[in-house]
This record gives C-alpha cells, structure tokens and sequence, in this order.
C-alpha cells in the first residue's frame, strides 16, 4: 500500500510539474525541453513524496505519542539539535563541486580575478554551472568562508558585458562576506522545530480532550499557521534584505553602474523583479528592481 502510494504521489507530481513546466518555461519563452526540465526537478519530487508519506505515517502513532509525549518531544528535540550540529559541522568542511560546473581558468574575465582580489575574500572556487538542454540565467553562492563556491549559469557569460558579469560575481561575494548562507540554513529550521514542539505541546496538555471533532482540526490548523505562518513572511523578508546587503557590498566593487546595468538587463530574463507592485513585496524573496535600483543609487559616494 505504501508503494502503491508513493507511486500515485510521483504521478499526481508529475502532472504538477507539467503545469509548473508551462509556467515557468513555456510562459517564460526559455528553450528547454519537458523532458529536460523533468530530469533536473524530479529528485525534489521523489523526496517531497516521501516527506508526505512520513507526515501521513505519523497520523497512525497519535495514540503512542499521546502515551510518552515528552519523551518523543526530548528525543525529537535532541534529534534537531543534533541537525544543527551536523549542518554547522558540513559548513566548515569543503562542499563537493556540482557536476557540471566548470571552475573559471585565471585567464577568462580578468574583471572578476580583479574583484576578488580586492574584496581580499577567500573562497573555495568560481566558475560556470551547465544545465544540460536549459537555458537558465541566474547566479549561486554556497558554504561559508573559504569553503564557498559562487556559481554563475553559463548562459549568464553569453548576455552580460564584462563590467556586468564581474558585477553579479561581486553581488555573490557580498553573501560570503555577510555568511548570509549559513544563516538561510538556521533560518529555515525555525519553522519545522516550532511546529513540532507546538503539536507535541498540544498533546501533552491534551487540549483535544475537551473539544469537538471540528474543534481540533481547527485548532490543529491553528498550529499549523502559527508555526508556518511567521517563517513564510519572515525568511523573504530576512533574504530582500540580505540581497540588499549583497547589491550595496557589489555596488562599492565595481561601482553603482556595473551593477545597475546588470540588473536592469537580467530583468529580461525574469530573474530581477519588475513588474510586481511595490505592496506584494513582501510575498517575493528578492526586492523588486526600483527598491534595488533607489537603494543602491541613494550611496554615498564614499
């Protein structure tokens, strides 16, 4: 049966992905085939299943969690902590270069060789990340310290300008500078670890007792909000204000034009904002491109 299961979810999914397939590619005008674009996304459909699975699985030891729920809330509690050590542990050791990614040779774009070495930052290596049959214009950072890696799409190297490639580079240095990355990570385990300890909370004082059928779904629901509700505002409020960080550190790099020249050409290719009204903001993980564009223009010149 749980097989069973599993393979209905993957298909539900891939109809969900065919849909996503349309919005985010079709819609988008980028070449790139269904398959193509399957073939990068379906470990995150695998693994999103199998979470839903283990959600679905837990309804059936309600009753062993109402026997001994402040020994499962230590040990769930133990088992996060545990998670945080392991994460600030892999931080500090060398993260594997994904495939596909080509380090950037000490000849190519001597305008980023440039910039990083006068940001004086340290980092494990820079290069250029290839999507097999996508065209994919977009820049990554990941580890911390001397460990990270900044990965520009190689589709990126065919549309910018020198000034504008070395521009984006600077704006991914500014996330190393700030360690902006490890503090996604913590961030982003708020939200899992408050919700677990709200339902262990929940069955510890046995509120469902005293309450209807409805009652407690609603309430149950209630959890669920307060616990997803603030991370879902909160972690794209803490990420525009870390690309805002990131946009001045590159802006005092290679000069406000650099990089607002770049911005202003990655809005063609969706991956700057432009066109959603300043009110929706906060729903949005990166600042629209006029909050961009009028903070970095109001530096001071020093």
């Amino acid at each position: 049966a749980s097989i069973l299961a599993l393979i209905l979810l993957i298909v539900l999914q891939l109809g969900v992905q065919r849909l996503r397939y349309y919005l985010e590619v079709k819609w988008r005008s980028v070449e790139a085939s269904y398959v193509s674009y399957l073939r990068n996304t379906i470990p995150k459909v695998v693994f999103n299943d199998f979470l839903i699975l283990l959600m679905i699985a837990g309804l059936f030891f309600i009753p062993l969690i109402k026997k001994n729920p402040i020994i499962l809330l230590l040990c769930t509690d133990g088992l996060i902590i545990f998670a945080l050590f392991v994460v600030a542990y892999s931080l500090k050791t060398k993260p594997r270069l994904p495939k596909r990614f080509r380090v950037m040779k000490s000849n190519e774009h001597p305008l980023v060789w440039e910039l990083l070495d006068k940001s004086k930052i340290k980092i494990r290596s820079i290069g250029f990340l290839d999507y097999p049959g996508l065209k994919i214009f977009n820049a990554f950072q990941w580890g911390t310290g001397s460990n990270s890696i900044i990965a520009l799409t190689d589709e990126l190297e065919n549309v910018l300008e020198e000034e504008e490639l070395a521009a984006i580079a600077a704006h991914e240095l500014g996330h190393v500078h700030y360690g902006h990355f490890k503090k996604l990570l913590i961030a982003s385990m708020v939200s899992p670890s408050l919700l677990l300890n709200l339902c262990f909370l929940y069955l510890i004082l046995d509120f469902g007792s005293t309450l209807t059928d409805t009652q407690q779904i609603l309430s149950l629901l209630g959890l669920f909000f307060i616990a997803f509700g603030p991370p879902i505002l909160l972690i794209p409020w803490l990420t525009r204000r870390w690309e805002s960080k990131a946009d001045l550190y590159a802006a005092s790099l290679v000069g406000i034009d650099s990089i607002t020249s770049a911005l202003h050409k990655l809005v063609e290719y969706n991956i700057v904002y432009a066109n959603i009204p300043k009110r929706l903001e906060f729903l949005i993980s990166h600042p629209i491109l006029k909050t961009r564009i009028d903070l970095i223009s109001g530096m001071d010149d020093s």
